[in-house]
């Protein structure tokens, strides 16, 4: 990985460095030099029980239907598959040599960790109330939202028909209390 790539996995949750180094397989498998923010979308839409493909399908589909057609996920999948086909790749196979994180993903996990630390204020008080130093770990759903304020992956969600806007507002909408006062509707 590109110098420092072993340190942003150490500022990760366990889930987010999984996500990550899944990306990581991927890009090598693919023979890609880099990782990019397209690497860690096509991760996310793979998992199981993923929370950016739930809020994916849930700004796609129309207000009065309740369903969730399997087909508005693969188009999505086929358009993340398109967007990586067209990336460069390296003559031979990556075998033996990771492949490095793009610049567009290192400012992407930057950006998780800015807003990681921005919504640990209350984490922030109490570590200093106990006057311990403790690493703030970026969570998967911080790392969705800065992956979907990436251009490639804003572009590539337009073209099959999705709001990255929209997602990450019903990815925020998920992951915030019920009972939250500053829950947007």
């Amino acid at each position: 990985m590109r110098s420092g790539g072993c340190a942003f996995q150490q500022t990760l949750t366990a889930e987010a460095a999984s996500v990550l180094k899944h990306s990581l397989v991927l890009a090598r498998r693919r023979g890609h030099p880099q990782v990019t923010p397209l690497h860690v979308a096509i991760t996310l839409l793979t998992l199981r029980l993923s929370s950016f493909k739930r809020a994916c399908l849930k700004s796609h589909q129309p207000h009065h239907q309740t369903s969730q057609h399997p087909l508005q996920s693969r188009a999505l999948e086929l358009c993340f598959n398109v967007a990586l086909n067209r990336l460069p790749t390296t003559p031979s196979p990556l075998i033996h040599s990771q492949p490095s994180l793009s610049n567009a993903l290192i400012a992407a996990l930057k950006r998780a960790q800015a807003h990681q630390r921005r919504g640990s204020i209350e984490q922030q008080q109490q570590q200093q109330q106990q006057q311990t130093v403790l690493t703030v770990k970026v969570e998967l759903e911080q790392l969705i939202i800065s992956i979907l304020d990436d251009p490639s992956v804003s572009r590539v969600m337009r073209e099959a028909g999705f709001s990255s806007t929209l997602v990450k507002n019903n990815l925020e909408d998920s992951c915030s209390p019920s009972n939250s006062v500053f829950k947007c509707y």
